[in-house]
């Protein structure tokens, strides 16, 4: 009696213990999450360096602060000069639209051409009333919204210097111990040790699955739209590009919803050449990324339909924010490790019940 005594306070001051410890870390639970992900990410770098100049003593600090610059300039210098150039992009665009006498010929000709639709419309459905479509109006709301919130959105960076520094530092000990962690998991975890490895596999199969497949493979895609809207000239490359990394993870979609826009609004303009181009460009170098390198990175992650890791990470997204977009496919992916675990466990009384009957 006094040991199961014993053993239910034990349990309850360990269930205690684990709430509050949950409490403590839950306001940094996202850059810790991102941390451990980033260091699963960044280790061949991190063992790239420890080669060089060693693991030894404080050897292992110095691969692991070179490895958090590293991923830090790969992070932040591309991120400054998107943002750059994206607020540069956005106040060309207002300035455009709301001085008249110096609106440019596009914006004119997009005009005549929705107010040319708006009166079609009217003529085919003339039991609907249509307001003109003048694109200037739409556009003119949409980017008022986007300058007037933009200064705030790029100030409450500024909040969460706090996170970045909890990121930076969860990195540097993630890449340093992360080894001595798994092995933590694996002596606390109650299940046995080949099924405990086999999940952190998994998991480290997800986290390859959601960066070197699908963020890799959006990023280049949105730079490479990017790329094409500039080289034929259609204004804000840059807005369009980031854009255009989104709409790369909607299956069967993807960047045209992008990229053929911009082929029409070259064709309305009279760019006939350059709409050609732009198509020749989406189809060839952009396309190809999605159907070559796309299946490759995909492949080398974990083994899910394209489907269920699009799934995952919207859902994921929706009901965890931003953090979602990893935090989704890892659910699934822990999800999918176990019930491997079980087909392999109880394979042999399904066999078995099966000869039976």
């Amino acid at each position: 009696m006094a040991s199961k005594i014993s053993s239910y306070f034990f349990f309850i001051l360990l269930l205690v213990s684990a709430a509050a410890a949950i409490l403590v870390f839950l306001p940094f639970i996202t850059p810790l999450f991102l941390g451990a992900t980033a260091a699963v990410v960044a280790h061949p770098i991190y063992r790239a360096f420890s080669r060089i100049i060693g693991m030894r003593g404080k050897r292992s600090n110095i691969a692991a602060l070179l490895t958090v610059v590293f991923v830090l300039v790969i992070i932040l210098v591309p991120l400054y000069l998107v943002l750059g150039n994206m607020y540069a992009e956005i106040q060309s665009l207002y300035a455009d639209l709301t001085d008249e006498s110096n609106r440019s010929q596009a914006i004119t000709t997009l005009n005549h051409v929705s107010q040319s639709l708006s009166h079609a419309l009217f003529d085919v459905f003339p039991a609907y009333s249509f307001e003109d479509l003048n694109v200037t109006t739409y556009v003119k709301s949409a980017l008022e919204w986007l300058f007037g919130n933009l200064d705030q959105i790029i100030g409450g960076l500024v909040k969460v210097a706090g996170y970045v520094f909890v990121f930076l530092m969860s990195l540097f000990y993630f890449l340093r111990d992360g080894e001595y962690f798994v092995r933590k998991f694996i002596a606390w975890s109650p299940l046995l040790d080949n099924q405990d490895v086999f999940i952190t596999k998994t998991m480290r199969r997800a986290v390859f699955s959601v960066f070197a497949g699908t963020l890799t493979v959006s990023v280049i895609q949105g730079a490479l739209t990017g790329i094409g809207f500039y080289i034929f000239g259609i204004p804000a490359p840059v807005i369009w590009g980031s854009a255009a990394s989104i709409a790369s993870m909607i299956p069967g979609l993807g960047t045209s919803l992008i990229i053929v826009p911009g082929i029409g609004y070259l064709f309305v303009t009279g760019q006939y050449l350059y709409g050609i181009g732009l198509a020749i460009w989406g189809i060839f170098a952009v396309g190809l990324v999605d159907n070559f390198l796309g299946p490759h990175l995909v492949n080398r992650g974990v083994n899910a339909h394209p489907f269920f890791i699009l799934i995952s990470v919207l859902g994921g997204i929706a009901t965890f924010g931003p953090i979602g977009f990893v935090l989704g496919p890892l659910i699934v992916a822990f999800l999918f490790a176990l019930l491997d675990i079980y087909r392999a466990t109880f394979n042999t009384v399904t066999e078995t019940e099966d000869q039976i009957h």
